[in-house]
């Protein structure tokens, strides 16, 4: 690692395998990639360059990495607006690999402010050590750090999962919003069995009963109109649990349909908690890119 022509961190490692893991460095092979951790202590400062150089054999390698970095701040809450004392993990890559992810907690204030490495994360989440009993986790997806951004997050008993935004282009000038809820088990846990496509499979509902009235959409910052929501099944090899389908107005301006869009799902029913028969509360976001080249022709 080099900062400013100075040497700030040097190590070398003996690989011996694809999939290797000793006391010193772990190194998993996907696909097409090696992922190469090694957890070293303590280094002053954020480096400016990484330069790696590989020997196999009589071959040598040499590449230099400009490091990028961007400044993910801001404040963490529950439904009231109280401040929450939570930890903001960062996760690169997805579930199943041993892959090191970055998380800071915020102060009473429920503030936060970390600069991590830029680039495409797998996933934020935001939870404190009452996973489980009193509160679930805050996902973000699909995060593309790029710039200093402020987000600021919402703590419930439920969780937006799996957020996944897209874009009717067939026609229609709406937006469709894929998610999977959950809330504590504590509050709901049913297993029962439906047929799906001739089918029969086993359901564990650990969903919400969502309404209309529930749901609040925001697409950069401004509030969407809501179409429909509409209740359907996630089925893997080995679940089935029921996921919901948001539809959306999509904003006209052309300004406002080019480029990164942060969107942000809530749903909250505590304004029929008596009917519904508990409260659930939660909050999720995903990023995409999104480019409507006839917007950007009257750009």
């Amino acid at each position: 690692m080099l900062k400013k022509n100075e040497e700030i961190y040097s190590r070398e490692f003996e690989v011996r395998g694809n999939n290797e893991t000793t006391e010193t460095f772990d190194i998993t092979c996907y696909d097409c990639a090696f992922v190469f951790q090694s957890i070293t202590e303590e280094v002053k400062g954020l480096p400016d360059e990484i330069c790696v150089k590989i020997l196999v054999g009589k071959k040598e390698y040499l590449s230099t990495i400009k490091c990028e970095y961007a400044r993910i701040y801001g404040k963490i809450t529950d439904f009231n607006g109280n401040p929450y004392l939570a930890a903001v993990s960062f996760n690169r890559i997805a579930f199943g690999s041993d892959y090191t992810g970055m998380a800071v907690w915020s102060n009473s204030e429920g503030e936060y402010s970390v600069t991590v490495p830029k680039g495409l994360y797998n996933n934020f989440y935001v939870c404190d050590h009452g996973y489980g009993q009193t509160v679930l986790e805050n996902w973000s997806w699909h995060m593309a750090v790029d710039r200093d951004e402020e987000h600021n997050f919402k703590i419930g008993n439920g969780e937006v999962y799996s957020l996944a935004p897209w874009c009717c282009n067939g026609g229609g000038n709406t937006m469709l919003f894929w998610f999977r809820p959950m809330i504590l088990p504590s509050l709901k846990s049913n297993e029962y069995e439906t047929e799906i496509n001739g089918i029969k499979r086993s359901v564990n509902d650990i969903s919400p009963e969502l309404e209309l009235s529930d749901i609040k959409v925001t697409l950069n910052g401004k509030d969407l109109k809501i179409i429909s929501l509409q209740r359907i099944y996630e089925t893997g090899n080995d679940y089935t649990m029921p996921a919901y389908v948001i539809q959306t107005e999509r904003p006209c301006k052309a300004s406002e349909t080019v480029g990164k869009q942060t969107a942000i799902v809530e749903y909250n029913n505590a304004e029929r908690k008596d009917k519904a028969g508990y409260l659930t509360q939660s909050q999720g976001r995903a990023q995409f890119y999104f480019k409507d080249f006839f917007a950007l022709s009257l750009i």
